[in-house]
């Protein structure tokens, strides 16, 4: 699969592996520095169960993706994929209640200090005010939301001042305060749960994460390479 560029060049993403590259070096994603330290941590689940879970969760973030961007057939999509229809539903009604405006979607983004990458799910506004939410068709907890919801914040301010990257950097100019929550997807199509993140340390606490790993790369000895292969190998 050819990379995919973003804002100039600077980072590339390739979806084979889930390789994010910023300025011509591999780096490694939001969840992947939160698997290092295993707040994110999935070993217990048999091999086959996991790769199901991965699989909804990436045609579900898809979905809402055309979904958002009005170029899906919904009637299609529940046609080809019934099992997943209620959490398209899910979001797609608390869509039509109003609330939320979508400005960014699936958007790519990345920090240089820290180093890390990612893609935002949706930036918008919520009752006018900005907001950043993670989806989630399995419990948000599991996946340290509130982490990776900072993080986002954290990549989506610098990354506002890339070339390329003029509407974020409008969008942020006008929006000092960004509030974050995870949607949690209801299978049964009903408005899903949203979790609200107000504990400024996440903050502190992601950037200690990456800062750490950063230095562990730098200096470990040459005989001990990244294993950026085994790091890459998941698909969040």
């Amino acid at each position: 699969m050819a990379l995919e560029a973003v804002a100039g060049g600077a980072l590339t993403f390739d979806a084979g592996p889930h390789v994010y590259t910023l300025d011509g070096v591999r780096v490694r994603s939001v969840t992947q520095n939160l698997r290092k330290v295993g707040l994110i941590n999935f070993d217990g689940i048999p091999p086959a169960i996991l790769e199901a879970a991965q699989l909804r969760g990436t045609r579900v973030h898809q979905a809402i993706h055309y979904y958002n961007e009005h170029d899906l057939d919904v009637a299609a999509f529940n046609l080809e994929f019934p099992a997943l229809a209620g959490y398209l539903q899910s979001w797609i009604g608390l869509m039509e209640s109003g609330r939320f405006v979508t400005h960014f979607c699936e958007h790519r983004l990345a920090c240089r200090r820290p180093r890390f990458a990612g893609t935002l799910d949706w930036l918008g506004t919520v009752d006018g005010h900005a907001a950043i939410i993670d989806f989630a068709t399995g419990h948000p907890a599991d996946a340290a939301k509130h982490l990776q919801t900072a993080a986002y914040v954290m990549a989506a301010r610098e990354w506002a001042h890339e070339l390329g990257e003029e509407q974020l950097r409008e969008f942020i100019d006008a929006h000092p305060f960004i509030a974050r929550y995870s949607v949690r997807l209801n299978k049964a199509g009903t408005l899903p749960t949203l979790q609200p993140y107000r504990d400024p340390r996440d903050y502190t606490v992601f950037r200690l994460i990456a800062d750490t790993i950063a230095v562990v790369d730098e200096t470990k000895p040459k005989s001990q390479p990244w294993d950026w292969q085994a790091d890459f190998a998941d698909a969040a």
